[in-house]
C-alpha cells in the first residue's frame, strides 16, 4: 500500500488540507492520506496544543475513507524532523510505501529542509501547486481551494468566523477549549 504522508501544523486543521488528502487519493498517486500533525513548529511559531491539533484533524477526517491521523509524530526526539519522521514510518510499517506530500513551496524551500534529499528517495514527494508560489519543473496535482490557516486563525480572533472553511465539527472543538481566541 502506498501512504501518503501529509504533515504539516494543521492549526487548525480546514477543508483546503481534507481537498488535498482527497485530490492526492483520487489522483492514483496514494493509497490512503495519512495526517501527522507535528509536534513542534521547526520556525518558532507556537501552535495550539499538540492533543488539539490531533483532535482536529480526526474531525476533520472523521468517516472519510482512505484517511487517517496518526500520532506517530509524538514518539520522535525532539527536534522532529522529517527525516526521522520518514524512517521511522519505514521502519515501523516496512510492508507500505511512503510519499511526501508537499506543496510547490517546498521543493523551492528543499535547501532548508534537514537531509531532504535522502527524504525525497525514501519517500518521493507528490507536489501540489499553490497560488502564489512559482511552478516547479516536475509533475504537481492542483491544489484544491485556497485556505490559509492563518486567515483562519485571524478571522477568528477578530470574530469574523471562517465562513466555510471549516467543518462545523472542528469549529466547535475550537469553541470549547477555547482556542484561537480575540487578544484581550
Amino acid at each position: 500500500m502506498v501512504i501518503g504522508v501529509f504533515g504539516g501544523t494543521f492549526d487548525p486543521p480546514h477543508l483546503g488540507h481534507l481537498g488535498v488528502a482527497d485530490r492526492v487519493i483520487s489522483s492514483g498517486l496514494a493509497d490512503e492520506v495519512w495526517f501527522i500533525p507535528c509536534r513542534d513548529h521547526r520556525f518558532g511559531k507556537t501552535p495550539a496544543p499538540y492533543d488539539a491539533r490531533l483532535a482536529m484533524c480526526r474531525l476533520l477526517i472523521n468517516g472519510r475513507e482512505g484517511m487517517r491521523v496518526s500520532d506517530i509524530e509524538s514518539t520522535l526526539a525532539r527536534p522532529g524532523y522529517t527525516y526521522d519522521l520518514v524512517v521511522t514510518l519505514k521502519d515501523t510499517y516496512p510492508d507500505h510505501a511512503f510519499r511526501l506530500i508537499a506543496g510547490a513551496d517546498v521543493y523551492h524551500e528543499r535547501d532548508k529542509w534537514h537531509r531532504y534529499d535522502e527524504i525525497a528517495r525514501l519517500a518521493p514527494p507528490i507536489y501540489l501547486a499553490r497560488e502564489g508560489v512559482p511552478p516547479i519543473d516536475l509533475p504537481a496535482l492542483e491544489a484544491p481551494i485556497g485556505a490559509s490557516a492563518t486567515t483562519i486563525r485571524e478571522r477568528l480572533r477578530s470574530g469574523k468566523g471562517p465562513l466555510d472553511l471549516v467543518p462545523a465539527a472542528v469549529l466547535d472543538y475550537i469553541a470549547q477549549h477555547g482556542l484561537y481566541r480575540r487578544a484581550m
